[in-house]
């Protein structure tokens, strides 16, 4: 086999890391959609953040917890179109005790997200593996048993 055979590195490699980063994604959803707390929040404003090259809106929602204190948090990665709820919406969100930080709009579409790029990553490096074992099985000699 040639060198370039390891040019098939590259998505498989990007696979296992695709695969491994959603499957965490889908993990930590499904844990916080187990032992969350739902509750009813308005949206104050929005929070700008820079995640790549492209600043991005964020609602900041505030909301009473369980002990009766109000709490107000920036909901990151609330998914797509969270950027244009108006101030003084009503949204549902979904957010660990004790830790107000982890709130997150109480929708499914991040959980469906990680699912589809979890299998995407399946889909490259299984991919990328039988290409190149099909590979190997058409350089070997045949042998008469």
């Amino acid at each position: 086999m040639s060198i370039y055979w390891l040019l098939s590195l590259i998505p498989f490699l990007c696979g296992l890391v695709l695969t491994a980063y959603e499957a965490r994604v889908a993990l930590t959803e499904h844990v916080l959609r187990r032992m969350g707390r739902r509750a009813e929040a308005v949206v104050t404003g929005h929070a700008t953040s820079r995640e790549g090259t492209y600043p991005s809106l964020h609602p900041v929602v505030r909301w009473t917890d369980e002990q009766g204190e109000e709490q107000e948090h920036a909901v990151v990665a609330a998914g797509p179109g969270a950027h244009r709820l108006s101030e003084g919406a009503v949204v549902r969100i979904i957010h660990t005790p004790g830790a107000p930080g982890t709130a997150a709009l109480d929708t499914p579409e991040r959980y469906r997200t990680a699912v589809f790029g979890m299998w995407l990553g399946v889909l490259l490096w299984v991919g990328a593996l039988a290409a190149v074992l099909i590979r190997i099985a058409t350089l070997l000699p045949t042998y008469r048993y």
